[in-house]
């Protein structure tokens, strides 16, 4: 049977496909600065329970400061998986896994199960409700799914390419969440081809620079063109280039050695985390299924129990403390974090993945990479890389861990040098981001994301059809 001639979109048709996608690309950067602003508050929230704020002459002190934020996470975790199993089924985890398999099963009506007006409310309610109690999720993977479904839904309004339809409106969302949430424009871009896509897709290139470009924007208008985590490191970068003395450079290359080595364990610390997580969520579905509210109720109180024996860290998406410890390094050259921070936040962010609710893992790795990071630096400058600063050294793990947990190695050097300004790390960052995805890779396989899409469409019912980034022009 013969297909279809293409026929392609008049010039009023183009100008309303660009308007309505230009819309829905500001109403994803909408999204993303309003998760900005919850984030906020829930860091602010967690501070004054803690007692370390006072809110409206109010101080938190004693024991209090301990129970209080305990409870919030105790209270909050269950309440939004009853309500997410209830009310807002295809909002669990980060989001990433749903646009992912969008683009597996192509334009079906089962994409409704994925992309819909109700899941990106319920997205953003859900998240809202995380964030602000201070459950450990992140918030850039639910910025991907909600601006997905804002290009998705866009498609109602006019005719579009059947290319776009297929892909591009999906690829361009996911590109804008990241780049708005992060401020990082061309790791966005990456991001959706690497991650989201897994191939370059030429068609839609325009479309997707064009809404990244409109969802940063709205973020740069109302907090400035700023770096994620501070310009502070900025000047970081490891020694490279011969200037004089071949035997001081020799000596100076050592510090080079941690790029590996770091790399190595990054990876696969990260990897085994990613692999946690794929195995936990399949354990723990039938019960969140059979009876959500108990298990919110347990996944709740592990989190407070956590939150007490970590003192507190535990608590938040991460992005703060690892701002703090980056800053503090570059100022000092001194670690301020204790175990208890990375190990406290990595199994925080485990047990809230593993819940299925609204939230992201991009913060709390990189802050659980950071932190690892903090504490390792001592023992690798004495005795492995000598001379190797404190920023240095954290942003090779963090970009190793990262690398190790989502196994994306091109986003996650390119989104680490765009959120600190490091431009003299992007190599040292391109080697352990490698390193550890290629480790990880043999640990976690598939990938965290793939393996989570997966199981989403066996959730669901849903079977995949075939890429439809394979099909022929005439289709």
């Amino acid at each position: 049977m013969s297909a279809e001639p293409r026929t392609e979109p008049t010039v009023r048709q183009s100008i309303i496909m660009i308007t309505a996608t230009s819309f829905a690309a500001f109403l994803a950067g909408v999204a993303a600065l309003y998760f900005v602003y919850a984030d906020r508050a829930g860091g602010g929230a967690v501070d004054w329970l803690s007692g370390r704020e006072v809110f409206l002459g109010i101080s938190i002190s004693g024991v209090w400061t301990v129970i209080l934020p305990a409870l919030g996470v105790a209270v909050t975790m269950p309440a939004i998986v009853w309500l997410q199993r209830r009310f807002f089924p295809g909002t669990e985890g980060t989001g990433i896994p749903q646009a992912i398999a969008a683009i597996q099963i192509g334009e079906r009506p089962e994409r409704g199960l994925m992309l819909s007006v109700r899941i990106a409310l319920g997205k953003i309610l859900l998240l809202s409700m995380a964030l602000i109690s201070g459950i450990t999720v992140g918030r850039e993977g639910p910025s991907v799914h909600v601006a997905a479904c804002c290009m998705h839904l866009s498609r109602r309004f006019c005719r579009f390419h059947p290319w776009l339809v297929q892909r591009g409106l999906i690829l361009a969302g996911s590109a804008a969440g990241i780049a708005a949430a992060f401020n990082a424009p061309v790791a966005g871009v990456i991001f959706c081809f690497e991650e989201v896509g897994r191939i370059f897709d030429k068609q839609s290139a325009t479309a997707i620079i064009r809404t990244v470009a409109i969802a940063c924007l709205v973020g740069v208008v109302f907090l400035g063109d700023y770096e994620f985590y501070g310009s502070s490191n900025s000047g970081a970068g490891l020694p490279l280039s011969i200037d004089g003395d071949l035997g001081a450079w020799l000596l100076e290359l050592r510090q080079w050695i941690a790029v590996p080595v770091v790399g190595v364990l990054g990876g696969f610390l990260g990897g085994w985390f990613g692999r946690g997580v794929v195995g936990g969520s399949r354990r723990l579905a039938p019960f969140l299924v059979a009876n959500p509210l108990r298990t919110g109720i347990v996944l709740g109180l592990a989190l407070a129990v956590t939150g007490i024996l970590s003192g507190g860290s535990s608590y938040g998406g991460g992005h703060d403390q690892a701002e703090r410890m980056l800053e503090t390094a570059a100022a000092t050259n001194a670690p301020i974090a204790i175990w208890s921070d990375p190990l406290g936040k990595a199994v925080a962010s485990f047990t809230s993945l593993i819940s299925g609710i609204p939230g992201g893992l991009f913060d709390p790795s990189l802050a659980v990479g950071a932190g690892l990071g903090q504490m390792t630096h001592g023992f690798f400058e004495r005795t492995i890389a000598p001379g190797i600063g404190l920023p240095e050294f954290m942003l090779i793990f963090m970009a190793a861990y990262f690398a190790g947990v989502v196994q994306s190695p091109i986003t996650v050097f390119a989104i680490l040098f765009e959120m600190t300004g490091a431009y003299g790390m992007i190599l040292p960052l391109m080697f352990a981001a490698a390193l550890g995805a290629a480790v990880a890779s043999r640990i976690c396989e598939p990938s965290i994301y793939e393996a989570l899409a997966a199981s989403f469409l066996e959730a669901k019912g849903i079977r995949t059809g075939p890429d439809p980034g394979t099909r022929s022009s005439t289709d």
